[in-house]
């Protein structure tokens, strides 16, 4: 959990409360989901800071999703935080999920707390997809501060240049004959993370972390 240590590590110090927010409506594999979120719940406390797993914006009805969320840890309950860490899929910028999950962190930010969201660009159906833009919209429409755009490479760097993978490319025929160079799939070389600040001391404090 390389990017999640990185992040608990340059947004908050040792101690801190730390909440790991699943993207709102989201129904992951469970066995896929469940087991990175421990992973990342392991990863925080590792550091020093006490984190635990809730769904922003949106009650809670299915039982087990309950169940999961109340083992994570109960520090947390009622309580605001100092960093929200959550994943924004990149079909998901502007279908409204944006600005619930802004609006609800927002509201369980603590005074100078941190939300950082991490996203990618994606070309896998033909047409490029950038949440980014959406995101710091609503971030800063819940009056939250925009501070910083973070590059996170996916991809080694030797001799200046970044190495993709081997095998993305193919050699096609030309229209007329010769050969033209076209993607065969598209490589991920990085992906972003977006960081925003509650800079508000009196923001609404919320009933529960929902």
């Amino acid at each position: 959990m390389p990017i999640i240590e990185t992040i608990t590590s340059s947004f908050s110090a040792s101690g801190a409360r730390v909440l790991l927010a699943p993207w709102p409506a989201v129904r992951q594999a469970a066995s896929r989901g469940a087991g990175e979120l421990d992973a990342a719940l392991d990863a925080v406390h590792a550091l020093g800071r006490y984190p635990a797993i809730r769904k922003l914006g949106q009650p809670t009805t299915d039982k087990a999703a309950m169940s999961d969320e109340a083992n994570s840890t109960s520090v947390l309950a009622g309580e605001r935080v100092d960093l929200v860490i959550t994943s924004l899929p990149p079909d998901r910028g502007t279908d409204g999920s944006a600005e619930t999950l802004a609006i609800a962190a927002a509201q369980a930010l603590t005074f100078g707390g941190i939300l950082a969201v991490y996203t990618h660009s994606d070309w896998s159906t033909g047409r490029l997809t950038d949440p980014s833009g959406p995101m710091i919209a609503a971030a800063q429409n819940a009056d939250l501060l925009y501070l910083q755009h973070i590059v996170t490479l996916h991809t080694a760097i030797r001799n200046g240049r970044l190495q993709p993978p081997i095998g993305t490319d193919r050699v096609e025929p030309a229209p007329g004959g010769g050969e033209l160079a076209a993607p065969m799939t598209h490589a991920r070389a990085h992906g972003d993370v977006l960081v925003f600040a509650q800079a508000h001391a009196d923001a609404t404090q919320p009933e529960d972390l929902r």
